[in-house]
């Protein structure tokens, strides 16, 4: 298992985590994953490499076995708990990286049809990011519905995570297709006429 970033969250931490908040079997911890983290498109296998891991570090153990592997059920070790606070407690103030597949491709573009291809899949992340925002919109809404994310003036610390991070999640697909659609119109633009710059800037 490929070592973390500093302020990385892999996730064999996530599983640990989810461990940590309530026991659960491994298939029962895939789909909570998924529910958790839909957009990390993390291995599918990922839980059931990460809990040997973790069993084999004593951070986890197995409470209960089930008719095969993926019923059985683990739960987290006080180990476990240090472990995963501690690794909250570390900063993930680190600088992102600015690099994507499709900026990096840009600057190796030549010729017209190359600019016109690139620019069509500009266009193409442009509308899945509003997909993706629309689906977390919906998201939002039905944890709202079914009473997950609690009444508007509470102080419960998970409520009040959850629901901060959901509103984030829309918020985030939104300003990045808005970005793409900014990079798509400055490449339309070849005399720089619509050249803009968020902190006021300009050409000087």
């Amino acid at each position: 298992m490929a070592s973390p970033r500093p302020g990385d969250f892999p996730a064999s931490m996530a599983v640990l985590g989810l461990l940590i908040q309530q026991p659960d079997t491994v298939a029962g911890l895939a789909l909570r994953l998924d529910e958790e983290h839909p957009n990390a498109r993390w291995p599918r296998n990922i839980v059931h490499n990460s809990v040997p891991s973790h069993v084999e570090k004593g951070f986890l153990r197995l409470v209960r076995p089930g008719a095969e592997r993926s019923l059985d059920r683990y739960e987290a070790t006080p180990a476990g708990c240090e472990h995963f606070r501690r690794s909250l407690r570390e900063s993930s103030a680190t600088l992102p990286a600015l690099r994507d597949a499709l900026r990096a491709k840009l600057k190796y573009v030549e010729g017209l049809d190359e600019l016109q291809a690139a620019i069509g899949d500009i266009r193409e992340q442009e509308e899945m990011c509003v997909r993706e925002g629309e689906t977390a919109m919906t998201r939002y809404r039905t944890a709202r519905r079914l009473g997950r994310l609690g009444p508007s003036d509470a102080h419960d610390c998970r409520t009040t995570v959850r629901r901060a991070l959901m509103i984030d999640e829309v918020n985030l697909w939104y300003e990045r297709a808005k970005g793409l659609q900014r990079l798509r119109e400055h490449l339309e633009d070849p005399r720089g006429e619509k050249d803009t710059l968020d902190r006021g800037g300009g050409d000087g």
